[in-house]
């Protein structure tokens, strides 16, 4: 505990000489001009692989922004992989006929590696099953894979949206520039969404897919280590829903076992020490920013002890934040709206 104490005292002591990262959030036109794709060439070379467990409502919502793409010519390219599988399939699988495949024991790695098995498709995605796509995702990739036959993967942009009915919130990630090259130690400070990425499959052969020991930021894990063996490119392109979680107690108890992954520091993959240092400090002040509006929601609704709570882990997981925003944590007993409009700057 001591030594923890003092990593975050140095950490902060650090960040206050180099500044925090910032976070873009504003969408940019795209600066680089990609080919639109030939659908009726491209409509059979790509897969989509979706994990479910127990949201049937959300992946109808998946599967149809999925099916509508013009690089889906067929439901079969589409698999969903049930890693809660205690009966048959769910009734919009068996309408829309995808491919369903029933595994046991809830692993999102196992699932998305049982599913990415089974294509045969040149290209394979993941989508998350509360997610969805917006008209024309991947298109872009497909034809910056293209132009690059030696990348292992292209990205684009996610928008968040809202997690009751996935309304566009205004901020989208990762921040601008895109990386385009063999730079593992950019991306491991600016990640894509899953959802917007593009794999080669035969990249994700080579790495052996998703790493099962890994439970939390396993998509990152992946992306890292074909970016360590491949060029990778990212297009400006918006294509993804990403529904965010609404502040609660609920989502403060979500992540806090997942803490630790600010102290995450890739070896062997290109990762100098000052791009571990980077992640390391966003990361914090992400964890940090949501412990805190989950703090805001929990006193707005009048559970002061769960506010407690979430203001605790805020602070613990980045003091650096507490003390220049130890007034927002001492006034956390305000509208919640407070927090969701506010942009901390780092």
């Amino acid at each position: 505990m001591r030594r923890g104490l003092l990593a975050s005292l140095v950490l902060a002591i650090v960040a206050a000489l180099i500044g925090l990262p910032g976070v873009d959030l504003t969408p940019d036109a795209d600066a680089s001009v990609v080919d639109s794709v030939d659908v009726r060439h491209d409509a059979h070379r790509v897969s989509v692989v979706i994990p479910t467990h127990k949201r049937a409502a959300q992946l109808e919502v998946a599967l149809n922004s999925v099916l509508s793409s013009p690089l889906i010519s067929s439901p079969q390219q589409v698999i969903v992989v049930d890693d809660d599988a205690r009966g048959p399939p769910p009734e919009i699988v068996r309408r829309l006929g995808v491919r369903y495949v029933p595994i046991t024991g809830n692993s999102v790695s196992r699932s998305r590696n049982a599913g990415w098995h089974r294509t045969t498709t040149e290209f394979v995605s993941f989508l998350d099953d509360d997610d969805a796509w917006l008209p024309g995702n991947l298109e872009p990739q497909l034809a910056a894979l293209d132009a690059h036959p030696d990348a292992g993967f292209a990205y684009g942009r996610a928008q968040c949206a809202s997690e009751e009915d996935l309304q566009p919130h205004e901020w989208t990630f990762p921040a601008l520039p895109l990386i385009k090259g063999h730079a593992p130690g950019r991306l491991h400070v600016n990640y894509p969404q899953l959802g917007a990425v593009l794999f080669r499959r035969e990249a994700l052969q080579d790495v052996a897919g998703f790493d099962h020991r890994v439970d939390y930021g396993e998509d990152a894990d992946l992306m890292l280590r074909v970016a360590a063996r491949r060029e990778i490119v990212g297009v400006e392109s918006v294509g993804i829903l990403y529904r965010l979680r609404d502040p609660c107690r609920a989502r403060s108890d979500y992540f806090w076992p997942h803490r630790d992954v600010a102290r995450w520091r890739p070896r062997g993959v290109g990762v100098g020490w000052k791009a571990a240092l980077e992640f390391r400090l966003s990361t914090r002040a992400l964890f940090f920013r949501r412990f805190a509006e989950d703090a805001a929601a929990c006193a707005a609704d009048g559970q002061r002890w769960d506010a407690l709570v979430c203001a605790a882990r805020a602070t613990w997981v980045s003091p650096l934040h507490a003390i220049r925003h130890r007034h927002l944590l001492r006034t956390s007993f305000v509208p919640a709206a407070r927090w969701r409009n506010a942009r901390l700057t780092s």
